[in-house]
């Protein structure tokens, strides 16, 4: 789908998103949650299949990338990777490379990129690299619309109560494991047709961290990033030119994990 074709473009910023634009920002992200930490709300029939399963019979595909109750090779290896204690990126794509891995990773790029032309459009398109970084920005700080709705589904018991009411990420490792899938499907099928939209999200998932860590405080960041107007046009240019380019997008997002670790820049 062409950016042309969506029918409420936002504006550039630094003007900011129309309201009708910052519907579709949270349509975004609400659908993303209810394919995975939401699943069991929107989409029982998946049974957990694009998050850890059902929990009984359905093991789920981040069981495979992702750590929960263990460390899974891809994730270990992309640790490593950016921590640089082993630089050469060919163990991290040995491991993602292994059939039943390759597979969870390519199926859930094909939800990521079915979901973002449906909201944002083509990633080629300078306006939709804009609006793509600016519902990011948004997200990362936690200025978008809350999610009542789901916030009234979700039981006041239920360990997701707490953050089942707005449309942002808590969970800081959940950063790097967004950028370690994108890096994973890159390793996996190189640069095809989709390779933009990969890139574009890889850059957005690089400047979105370093704005949650500096706006919420969840972890150590660049000393250069602070809240405020300065640090968010910053961010918006860095992304804007991350956006084509792989290997600045990987490392941005791979030195704010080593912030993270050591809390050295």
């Amino acid at each position: 789908m062409k950016r042309s074709q969506l029918t409420n473009p936002a504006p550039s910023a630094p003007d900011g998103p129309s309201a009708s634009a910052e519907r579709r920002y949270v349509s975004y992200f609400h659908e993303l949650d209810a394919w995975t930490e939401y699943w069991d709300i929107y989409h029982p029939e998946s049974r957990g299949h694009f998050y850890f399963g059902d929990g009984q019979e359905v093991r789920g595909l981040l069981t495979l990338l992702l750590p929960r109750d263990q460390c899974p090779a891809p994730f270990a290896a992309w640790t490593r990777l950016a921590l640089q204690l082993d630089p050469d990126p060919a163990s991290f794509e040995r491991e993602v490379r292994v059939p039943e891995v390759a597979s969870a990773v390519m199926e859930i790029d094909e939800l990521l990129g079915r979901l973002f032309g449906t909201y944002f459009g083509d990633a080629v398109d300078g306006s939709v690299k804009v609006d793509y970084l600016e519902a990011m920005h948004r997200f990362a700080t936690d200025i978008l619309p809350p999610a009542l709705e789901r916030d009234a589904r979700v039981a006041p018991d239920d360990p997701r109560k707490r953050t089942a009411g707005r449309h942002t990420l808590d969970g800081d490792l959940m950063w790097f494991a967004w950028a370690m899938q994108i890096e994973a499907a890159i390793a996996v099928v190189g640069a095809d047709c989709e390779h933009p939209r990969r890139v574009l999200t890889l850059a957005a998932v690089a400047s979105g961290c370093g704005a949650n860590f500096a706006w919420r405080g969840h972890r150590r960041t660049r000393r250069e990033y602070q809240p405020g107007l300065e640090t968010e046009v910053l961010l918006r240019e860095r992304g804007l030119r991350w956006s084509t380019d792989l290997a600045a997008a990987a490392g941005e997002v791979q030195a704010l994990y080593r912030i993270r670790e050591t809390g050295e820049e």
